[in-house]
C-alpha cells in the first residue's frame, strides 16, 4: 500500500510541475499576444506571392540644373499587390548628349566619392535627394539626404523593409549639388536613373 502511495504522490508531484509548465507557457503567449507585431511581421501578414522586382525611372538634365532641386523622377506602383523597397536606392548616371560626347552613355556613381574611382571620369556629378510617397504626400526625410545610395557592387539593405500601397506614386526628387561636363567632346546633357529595389506581392 505504501508503494502505491508513493507513486501516487509522485505522479501528483510531476502533475503539479506540468501545471506550473503549463502556466508559464500560457502566460508567454499571452505576452506575445500582447505586444505590437513588428514591421516585417505586419508585412509577412500579408497574403500573396513574393515576386522580386526592381521598379525604375529616368529624367534628363544638363548644366542648369546645377545647385538646383531637379524634376522628380516618378514612378507609379501597379495596382495589383504593395511593393516593399529592401534596399537603399541604385542610382547611376551617363552622358545622353550629344552623340559623340566623351563616354557617352557610360554608367557613372552620382558622387565623386570615394574620389579614386572618379580621378578618370571626364565627367562627374554630385546629388542629395528625398524620397516622397507622393499619393499621400508623405516626405520620408526632413531635408535632402547624402549618400545613403547603394552601388552596383553593394546592394545596401535598409533598416528596415518599406512598404509602398498598391497605386502609390512615388516621388524622387534630386538635388543636382555639382555637375562638370569635361572630356575631349563634354557632354552636353545627362540621364539620371534611379532603381528601387525589392518585391511585390501579389494575388495570381
Amino acid at each position: 500500500m505504501s508503494q502505491i502511495e508513493a507513486l501516487v504522490r509522485k505522479l501528483a508531484g510531476m502533475v503539479g510541475q506540468a501545471n506550473q509548465r503549463v502556466s508559464i507557457l500560457e502566460q508567454a503567449v499571452t505576452a506575445l499576444s500582447a505586444r505590437p507585431r513588428t514591421i516585417t511581421e505586419e508585412i509577412d501578414a500579408i497574403p500573396g506571392r513574393r515576386i522580386e522586382f526592381d521598379f525604375n525611372g529616368q529624367i534628363e538634365f544638363d548644366v542648369t540644373d546645377a545647385a538646383q532641386r531637379g524634376n522628380p523622377i516618378t514612378i507609379q506602383v501597379s495596382q495589383d499587390g504593395p511593393f516593399i523597397m529592401t534596399h537603399y536606392p541604385l542610382v547611376m548616371w551617363a552622358p545622353s548628349a550629344p552623340d559623340n560626347a566623351t563616354n557617352f552613355g557610360q554608367w557613372s556613381p552620382v558622387s565623386t566619392f570615394p574620389m579614386p574611382t572618379q580621378q578618370v571620369a571626364p565627367s562627374i556629378i554630385d546629388i542629395s535627394y528625398e524620397i516622397v510617397d507622393g499619393g499621400n504626400n508623405r516626405a520620408f526625410q526632413n531635408g535632402p539626404r547624402g549618400l545613403l545610395l547603394s552601388r552596383p557592387d553593394n546592394i545596401v539593405p535598409l533598416p528596415v523593409p518599406t512598404l509602398f500601397a498598391p497605386n502609390a506614386t512615388i516621388q524622387f526628387f534630386p538635388t543636382y549639388n555639382a555637375i562638370d561636363f569635361n572630356g575631349g567632346t563634354p557632354a552636353t546633357a545627362g540621364i539620371l536613373q534611379v532603381d528601387l529595389i525589392g518585391y511585390r506581392i501579389v494575388n495570381l
